[in-house]
């Protein structure tokens, strides 16, 4: 690089140095936009922080704060920066708030950092983690603090909670266990001062109520109780007798109490009555629905230990009656093997120690009968299962000296506070004689029954036997007396075809004739006038029409009678082989007048081989099948009959409606004799109990799947050869 004289600088130079004063008037604007946008985006994220910020004067005071802090704490920015924020802070918070903040005024800290409690508007309190920073001035003196203040109520409130709960179930635990050492009064005192610090109350009262509800009486109260709750009497305890329902009251002002401020009273209820009213007050802090449950928790469970120590002194009592009656008292644990735990003595006339049973030896369950043992666990299970307070059982006992007694067990169960069973207290009393006469008596009406059913299934056979037979005797008369009209009508008819077929040549042969002659017939325009008039053509054609139809209606007519014999099959009263295809066609045929409005009917046969039966018999099973598959659908549907052959030695034949169907509790119960859902006048409730008799007789089932709604299907299976000595045994 070369110098230049002055005055002949490179224009590089120049150009250099403008750029460097344009710099230098551009930067501070550039610096002051940018200064001002991160002013913004500062800000922005000032007013949308979900956590409270907010800056604080050395006197405590706010000098801004965010919307997030406004909802954490409940109250305005304009209240917030007007107040001295130590007032809103829970009072049991404020020394040490102080002592941190002198510190980090002090110059020993710059940070505080702490879980702390806040007042909200409505009194209630909201739990904070607060982190604060001194900002200092460059003589180290603090000029003010940032505060960032997150919500942490939720989870303080639930620590708690949990906390209690484990407290509370801790209190239900030991309850049982100091009972077992304290008397009726030390215990309730015990109870009460637990819920007492359970909910952090100054105050705790149980009253009684004497049974007929109407007085009340001081039973206990806690230690920290002040002298007058001891002796007033007066108090929102009737409201919780009358009512029967737990009183919560957060605002209390009574003139005649006037130290109580906060209440929670709760009633023990037994047999729909009021027994025991549990009541703690003046809490700090509000009472909640945790409050009242634990309260009720400890009240239910302190009465029912209570009622159980009474109810075990007057069973001490009343051992010495029941130890010379003939009645036996035990009670079982409710575990494994029901271990005897007590027995009154009286036992030993079964053969037995209480000392032996209590042993295990032998074990309650060994001396009970095997064939009830199962029965008798599922029936205590099931009861302690549905929660039964007490049940009643009737089974067999082996004593000592192996005789079978029947006894009568009436047992009570005893529960915990959870419901679950702690003891079974039972009374057994000797029943066998009273049992033995029931037995004899059950068996001869057992007898009585069956011989009654075996009557009225021989009735039924009979009543159908001869209805059949005077179907088959009227069917046979009809058949005979319409077969001879229907073979001379028929002749007849093919006589008369025959003779219209030559009138109808002679006519042809006139027309020829009269057309040959021409106009030389005088007569051949009236003719043709004629055979216009009378359609002569039309009815040369209809009349062989009719003519034929008639022979075909004729026809139809000889089948249906033929299928009516073939359906009564009179005289055919013995076992034979025959087509069941042929009896489901012919059947199909004499109801078809029920079916043909409603129903289409669908044939799936396979190829069967004869059947060895009473084809007449079957040939009813089929009808009264039909016919209730046709009134099963109400408007339009499907029949669909199906056979198959199910094995060397038997064949199957389903019916199977699109109709209504079977509600499930009837399906059980269709074949009883006289069951029937038809209304009064429609039916008998003899078709399907008789049609399963029938099937029964030939060695078949006859079962039925149904679904409401989707239809119902029958199905017949029969065997091919059924046993003929055990058939004709039947039959006859």
């Amino acid at each position: 690089m070369t110098l230049t004289e002055p005055g002949t600088e490179s224009p590089l130079i120049w150009l250099l140095l403008a750029l460097i004063g344009l710099l230098a008037l551009i930067l501070p604007g550039l610096l002051q936009n940018r200064l001002q946008r991160e002013k913004r985006q500062f800000r922005a994220f000032f007013e949308q922080a979900m956590v409270g910020m907010a800056r604080s004067t050395i006197d405590r005071r706010w000098i801004e704060v965010n919307p997030a802090l406004c909802r954490i704490l409940g109250y305005s920015q304009d209240f917030l920066t007007q107040c001295d924020w130590i007032t809103l802070t829970h009072p049991e918070d404020r020394e040490h708030n102080l002592q941190l903040l002198n510190a980090a005024l002090a110059g020993e800290r710059d940070e505080i950092l702490l879980e702390k409690r806040f007042l909200r508007p409505d009194g209630s309190i909201v739990f904070v983690n607060l982190a604060a920073r001194a900002v200092r001035l460059n003589n180290g003196q603090v000029d003010y603090f940032t505060v960032v203040i997150e919500d942490i109520t939720q989870r303080q409130l639930a620590e708690r909670q949990f906390a209690n709960q484990v407290n509370r179930s801790l209190a239900l635990i030991e309850l049982p266990q100091q009972a077992e050492t304290l008397n009726e009064e030390e215990f309730m005192l015990q109870a009460l001062e637990r819920a007492e610090s359970l909910t952090a109350s100054q105050i705790a009262l149980l009253h009684v109520v004497n049974d007929g509800g109407n007085q009340i009486l001081l039973k206990a109260c806690s230690r920290k109780t002040p002298e007058s709750y001891r002796s007033n009497p007066a108090g929102p305890w009737n409201d919780v007798a009358s009512t029967a329902s737990p009183l919560l009251i957060n605002a209390f002002a009574d003139e005649e109490l006037p130290t109580l401020h906060r209440l929670v009273s709760v009633p023990v209820i037994e047999n729909q009555h009021v027994r025991m009213i549990f009541s703690v007050a003046n809490r700090r802090e509000d009472y909640d629905h945790y409050d009242v449950e634990t309260v009720q928790l400890l009240a239910n469970e302190t009465w029912r230990i209570v009622r159980r120590q009474r109810a075990d002194r007057d069973l001490r009592l009343a051992m010495q009656v029941v130890n010379a009656s003939p009645v036996v008292c035990f009670r079982w644990a409710a575990s494994n093997g029901w271990p005897v735990v007590f027995v009154s003595e009286n036992v030993s006339q079964w053969g037995y120690t209480p000392q032996q049973l209590q042993s295990n030896q032998p074990a309650f369950a060994s001396i009970v009968h095997p064939d009830d043992l199962t029965r008798v666990g599922d029936e205590v299970m099931r009861h302690t299962a549905a929660g039964a307070s007490g049940y009643e059982q009737e089974y067999r006992l082996i004593t000592a000296d192996n005789r079978v007694i029947w006894v009568v067990d009436r047992t009570k169960v005893t529960r915990d506070a959870h419901g679950l069973p702690v003891f079974y207290d039972g009374v057994l009393t000797d029943i066998t004689e009273r049992k033995e006469q029931q037995l004899l008596i059950a068996d001869n009406l057992a007898r009585q029954q069956q011989l009654n059913k075996r009557l009225e299934e021989a009735n039924n056979q009979l009543l159908q036997s001869e209805k059949m037979a005077s179907i088959g005797q009227l069917a046979a008369g009809i058949a005979h007396e319409l077969n001879n009209p229907i073979g001379f009508v028929h002749s007849n008819l093919g006589t008369l075809s025959g003779y219209v077929d030559d009138l109808m040549t002679i006519l042809d042969a006139y027309a020829d004739a009269a057309a040959r002659q021409g106009e030389n017939c005088p007569n051949l325009k009236a003719i043709e006038q004629l055979r216009e008039e009378r359609d002569f053509d039309f009815l040369r054609d209809d009349i062989f029409k009719l003519l034929a139809e008639s022979k075909d209606g004729l026809g139809r007519v000889r089948k249906i009678v033929q299928d009516l014999k073939t359906f009564a099959r009179v005289g055919e009263q013995e076992w034979q082989e025959a087509d069941l295809h042929q009896g489901l066609d012919s059947t199909l045929n004499i109801v078809w007048n029920e079916l043909k409005y409603k129903c289409q009917v669908v044939k799936e046969y396979s190829e069967l081989p004869p059947v060895f039966c009473l084809i007449s018999q079957l040939n009813q099973v089929f009808m009264n099948l039909l016919v209730n598959a046709g009134h099963a659908i109400e408007q339009k549907g499907t029949i669909t009959i199906r056979t198959r052959r199910v094995d060397a030695d038997k064949v199957c034949i389903e019916i199977a409606d699109t109709g209504k169907g079977i509600p499930p509790e009837n399906l059980r119960r269709i074949f009883e004799p006289f069951f029937t859902t038809k209304p009064v006048g429609q039916g008998t409730g003899l078709g399907l109990s008789v049609s399963y008799n029938i099937v029964q007789r030939h060695q078949g089932q006859l079962t039925v799947d149904s679904e409401p709604g989707r239809g119902t299907t029958f199905r017949i299976t029969l065997p091919i050869h059924p046993d003929t000595s055990a058939a004709q045994e039947k039959t006859s």
